[in-house]
């Protein structure tokens, strides 16, 4: 089998979208069938079937290079060779038959086959922009411009002829070829003749930037658009680009997208269309477009699922620069191919949860803007509140584009998007959650991890499939989990590929991802969307077998005091110190959330506590005065107003103003006891064995009567609790932690008692009386002493005795 045939089968066989390697005028300068396999990671590659050894010429490894795919493979009738670009003079040849016999191995091959060079074509164009850029300045043309006059150089690499005859046509600015003429006495010739070919030692092989707008296009625009953005145009004395300066100008939050994630997207939102191929219209809107990823990945998508009728693609980015590129890259691609029933393209500059809308619409396909509550401008927050209700008001920034997004979808319509993967479960966007699954019928839900985004964006990307309006019966939506890990990534998504949008039937688990088919109905009423892998169902049920205690049998966990006015009633360390002796004592040491550091309590606050647990600790504000009159002078006095105003002061019509908002009875008790962190994981826990401190932003875990309960033949307390702080800070108790507690920042839990309260726990107490797991308490004691989660033999050996304190078939989260 030859030709398209082979391309197709192999695509098939490994989870791969087929793609033309060159279109229309941009032919094959050597004979065969070129095809491109895309992946969803890292093994895209270059298949052409041939007549002809094309490894023994240049040209195939310029395919590759120009396309940003790693490999070119040739087929011809009895050998199959694989030539890399940054290795183009040493093939690998095969004999056809045995490759055929072990073509799954072949693949894994190409997988792990990594290229050995920096000079990728992205980089190569990438400072052409630069250069560009530079050309622009020194020429005195605005900053601004540089996207149109580059697009206008590239568009004179591409389409010379309709350069010349209808730029427009290209979707460039009316007055780019204006600009590039005046640019041509700067260097703008010279500058495109530099870049025909790869740099250094790579020169012999040249640049087919028709191939480079197609295939990697996608990753060169973002980068160039995020470059424009974030990098200050600074110029030195010789006209060049300072040192990178990043500012913050923008709507921010916004992410690269991988063009293999915004395929795999694509093709999922899709194929949850009915009679996609028969449809005689269809209109598909990216309200946050940026340069035209997803757009660009839709367009070859519809290709290959056979559509032909009439099309709407709709774009909107508040971006000048980001709509001129999208604006190009489409227009390219509709050189390429474009359906029978012919391509409305709208792509505007303008906000789409502002003034612009979004537009009623059968697909969006969309990567919205990452941005934290507390990074909002005020704008943004009422975009938020205005899209969602007023509990998911503080959640990120992308709840409102995935919110209006599915109000602006005709029925039965599709939405596609990413999102921080904090919104599977976090508390405030639990009302989000559940109208998704009120309003629509999720047929996909991921977390991939970090999955291609610039590597300064320290943020874990989930991604959903809603299709608008509940199904009468029951549906199974796919359910993928990844490790952090591109390459896991892209085999979850080849797997997915190789479904053509079904569910899968049964759970499939490797090492790092597994996909797993979930009744999408049971989304409904859930707290949280983690995706939780057969593998960990099996163990929450064997843990529910072994009939452990939970946290609630074991420990009262209470929220810590609240103060109502930090910045008066919590001082730190040096403020403290600066007051008389006399009046320290009227304070407590404290902890806040940067005050537990593995384990430890490394910064402590103190909090004024006029209190006792009979009452006010002062009758009245003369005696305030009276026990602290430099505090009351220079602090309270001054803040009078606003101390009485606190809620639970006026509700509770309390004389004493100047007193704690809720002081909680935990904090008159004497005996020992464990501080947590607010929010937290391993190295959040301390032990206060004496009861010195008072958690202001934490909690608190009092032991109940089932481990105070005295025994001869137990550990005293202390050291049980010192036990259970070793337990609390080590990594399997992080694992289980994320099972039951919502997500937050940073790695962290919501360690609030509702979330850890059914959590199953171990009675070290009755276990320190066993001579066998006594041992192993005592020592889980010892290092509850001195815990320390950065030191590897204290974190292995933890995780080992916790282990075991929950039994053998808990090992899997140590």
């Amino acid at each position: 089998m030859i030709g398209f045939g082979l391309a197709f089968d192999w695509s098939q066989r490994f989870g791969l979208a087929l793609a033309p390697l060159f279109e229309g005028n941009d032919s094959a300068p050597l004979p065969g069938d070129h095809h491109v396999l895309l992946d969803g990671g890292f093994g895209t590659f270059a298949l052409s079937t041939s007549t002809e050894d094309l490894w023994r010429h240049n040209e195939p490894a310029g395919w590759a290079w120009s396309s940003d795919i790693p490999h070119h493979v040739t087929v011809t009738d009895n050998k199959v060779a694989v030539l890399r670009w940054d290795a183009p003079r040493e093939p690998r040849v095969y004999e056809r038959g045995g490759v055929e016999r072990s073509l799954d191995r072949f693949y894994a091959y190409l997988n792990k086959d990594r290229l050995r060079s920096n000079r990728g074509v992205v980089d190569h164009l990438l400072n052409y922009f630069r250069r560009i850029r530079s050309l622009s300045h020194n020429a005195g043309l605005p900053d601004a411009r540089t996207t149109d006059i580059y697009l206008a150089a590239l568009a004179r690499l591409i389409a010379p002829q309709q350069y010349q005859v209808d730029p427009a046509a290209l979707g460039l600015a009316e007055d780019a070829p204006e600009l590039c003429t005046r640019l041509a006495a700067h260097g703008l010739d010279a500058a495109g003749a530099e870049v025909a070919a790869a740099p250094g030692g790579l020169s012999f092989l040249r640049l087919h930037p028709a191939l480079a707008i197609r295939h990697a296009g996608g990753q060169l625009f973002q980068e160039a658009h995020f470059e424009l953005l974030r990098v200050s145009p600074n110029f030195d004395l010789f006209g060049l680009i300072d040192a990178p300066e990043t500012r913050v100008d923008n709507r921010g939050g916004t992410h690269f997208t991988p063009p293999a994630l915004a395929r795999s997207i694509v093709e999922q939102v899709l194929a949850a269309i009915p009679d996609l191929a028969s449809r005689q219209a269809l209109t598909l809107c990216d309200p946050a477009c940026g340069s035209g990823a997803f757009l660009h990945e839709a367009l070859r998508a519809l290709r290959r699922a056979g559509f032909n009728g009439r099309l709407k693609l709709v774009g909107l980015d508040i971006s000048d620069a980001a709509i001129a590129m999208a604006r190009f890259v489409l227009r390219l691609s509709l050189r390429d191919w474009s359906p029978s029933g012919g391509v409305e393209l709208e792509l505007t500059v303008g906000d789409s949860l502002g003034d612009a809308g979004m537009p009623a619409c059968d697909v969006i396909v969309m990567n919205p803007p990452f941005i934290a509550f507390g990074a909002q401008s005020a704008e943004q927050r009422q975009q938020l509140r205005d899209a969602t209700d007023a509990s998911a008001a503080r959640g990120d920034y992308s709840m409102a584009f995935v919110a209006r997004g599915l109000q602006a979808l005709n029925p039965g319509g599709v939405l596609g998007s990413l999102f921080p993967a904090s919104l599977l479960s976090l508390k405030a966007a639990a009302s989000w959650r559940e109208r998704l699954a009120s309003e629509g019928d999720v047929r996909m839900l991921a977390s991939i991890g970090d999955f291609g985004l610039f590597s300064h964006a320290m943020v874990q990307v989930a991604c959903a499939v809603v299709r608008k309006g509940r199904q009468q019966a029951p549906s199974t939506l796919t359910a993928i989990l990844t490790e952090n890990d591109a390459a896991a990534t892209g085999e979850a998504l080849r797997q997915v590929r190789k479904l053509n949008g079904a569910a899968p039937t049964a759970p499939i688990i490797e090492s790092n991802w597994s996909l797993f088919p979930i009744l999408s109905d049971s989304l409904t009423g859930r707290p949280t969307w983690r995706l939780p892998t057969p593998a960990t169902e099996r163990l929450l049920t064997d843990l529910s077998e072994l009939s452990l205690p939970s946290v609630q049998n074991l420990f009262e966990v209470s929220q810590g005091i609240q103060t109502g006015l930090n910045d008066i009633l919590l001082l730190t360390e040096e403020e403290w110190r600066a007051l008389p002796a006399k009046e320290r004592k009227a304070f407590r040491i404290a902890t806040m959330t940067d005050s537990i550091q593995n384990g430890r309590v490394v910064k402590p606050y103190y909090v004024f506590f006029p209190h006792t647990a009979a009452g006010p600790l002062f009758a009245d504000e003369a005696a305030v005065a009276e026990a602290v009159p430099i505090y009351f002078k220079t602090m309270l006095s001054p803040a009078r107003e606003r101390l009485a105003s606190r809620a639970t002061i006026l509700q509770s019509k309390r004389a004493d103003w100047w007193g704690l908002m809720r002081s909680r009875s935990w904090a008159y008790n004497e005996g020992p006891r464990i501080i947590s962190k607010f929010f937290s994981a391993e190295g959040g826990f301390v032990g206060d064995y004496d009861a010195d401190y008072v958690a202001v932003m934490g909690h608190v875990w009092t032991p109940k009567a089932a481990l105070v309960e005295a025994d001869d033949e137990a550990l005293p307390l202390a050291d049980l609790l010192a036990a259970y702080v070793a337990m609390f800070n080590s990594s399997p108790f992080a694992k289980l932690l994320s099972l039951y507690a919502p997500h937050v920042a940073g790695g962290q839990f919501d360690l609030s008692a509702r979330h850890v309260n059914p959590m199953p726990l171990p009675d070290l107490r009755a276990l320190s009386i066993d001579p066998r797991a006594g041992r192993r308490v005592s020592e889980l004691a010892m290092l509850g002493k001195s815990v320390d989660v950065t030191d590897p033999s204290w974190r292995s050996r933890t995780a080992q005795i916790v282990a075991e304190m929950y039994g053998a078939s808990s090992l899997a989260i140590a």
